[in-house]
């Protein structure tokens, strides 16, 4: 009967301890498991971005491990994803990834949504992610531009594209809009933009009329896409920098029916004046042998003199001289400037021959004749 009883006694003890025992090598086998990796994208969310968090895990122990649930979740953060729910097995030594979709539908700060896995045996492993919300879009300024831009004329706008993000961004693309303007080009990409870079873009502008043109920067915060604009105001009017040409020492000389005017020209603006030519405008008909006269290239403060010659359709007291360049871009400028010439007496108007040189030529004639005479005479 001893013997009987101690087996009962032996049986019950291992039937208490095996549980135990059992339990103790299923939470020493969790307690391997740990997190090794978490990747968040976008690196910082902005506020109301969409974006995962990958957390990646390993078994360090010598056993596989059963997992019966891995949830993530905030009071804050909104986990769009749904938990895994079904029974997986982690093997010794392996590793397993588990993805969750968030979005950040709150304000800038820092928050910590719980990473959590519930095993099935016993035990769980709980981890706070850090997850960063950085409500700071890029920056966008204007570097330079002219105070006032000319109807047809390319003109430069430089834009700087800043990023103050503590993340990097991607996709950067910049392009303007705008009314009655070309701009070339019509878009610029940038790519990636990192933490504290900044990137200068020149675009030419071409106005028609005054207006307002927008800068658009679009780009990429992780899947998010974001947009900034900034505007700027086109006045057309006359540059304050472009080649401006004056001419100084005119002398108009007449021979005749023909005029020859000669005199100065000088560039008093900022910029240099192409392909510089004087001629004379309407009611002057240009003649050789200077119909119109080639400077070619004047520099800023430079001047070159010219001699051009012409005649005179009616009565006229002055005529309009013509002095045209091109810019750099080829745009071609005209300016007028009236000179005054040498009046014609009325017998010139009329076509008629001054009365002073036919005396002359009454006296000439008179004197060869008077010497054939007298000649005759002493032979006689």
């Amino acid at each position: 009967m001893r013997s009987t009883r101690r087996v009962f006694i032996l049986l019950a003890v291992l039937v208490i301890l095996l549980p135990v025992s059992a339990v103790e090598q299923s939470q020493n086998a969790a307690a391997q498991v740990m997190v090794t990796n978490v990747t968040i994208r976008p690196q910082v969310f902005m506020v109301g971005d969409t974006g995962t968090i990958t957390v990646e895990v390993i078994n360090n122990g010598a056993q596989s491990v059963a997992i019966r649930r891995v949830t993530l979740y905030d009071e804050s953060i909104r986990v769009e994803s749904h938990s895994y729910d079904t029974t997986q097995y982690l093997g010794a030594g392996n590793r397993m990834s588990f993805t969750f979709t968030v979005r950040a539908d709150v304000p800038e700060g820092i928050y910590y949504p719980t990473f959590s896995m519930d095993f099935r045996d016993a035990g769980y492993l709980r981890y706070p992610v850090k997850l960063q919300v950085q409500d700071q879009p890029l920056s966008v300024s204007v570097l330079s531009k002219p105070d006032t831009f000319t109807r047809g004329k390319k003109d430069t706008v430089e834009i700087l594209i800043g990023n103050p993000r503590d993340n990097a961004v991607s996709g950067v693309t910049v392009y303007p809009t705008g009314d009655g303007i070309e701009a070339t080009p019509t878009r610029f990409f940038i790519g990636m933009l990192a933490p504290d870079q900044a990137q200068k873009v020149s675009f030419s502008l071409t106005p028609s009329e005054s207006t307002v043109v927008a800068f658009h920067v679009d780009y990429y915060n992780g899947m998010n896409a974001h947009t900034e604009t900034i505007s700027i105001p086109i006045d057309v009017g006359k540059s304050k920098v472009q080649a401006e040409l004056l001419v100084s020492n005119v002398v108009v000389e007449r021979s005749g029916s023909r005029y020859t005017l000669t005199g100065d020209v000088t560039n008093a603006g900022l910029e240099a004046a192409n392909a510089v030519v004087i001629t004379t405008g309407e009611g002057a008909v240009p003649a050789d042998p200077y119909r119109q006269y080639v400077v070619g290239t004047l520099q800023p403060d430079d001047f070159s003199g010219f001699e051009v010659t012409f005649t005179v359709e009616g009565e006229r007291t002055t005529v309009p001289l013509l002095i045209s360049h091109k810019d750099a871009d080829g745009n071609l400028y005209t300016a007028t400037a009236l000179v005054d010439i040498p009046a014609r007496s009325p017998a010139e108007e009329k076509g008629e021959r001054p009365f002073l040189p036919l005396v002359g030529v009454i006296i000439a004639c008179a004197a060869v004749i008077g010497t054939v005479i007298w000649h005759s005479w002493r032979k006689g």
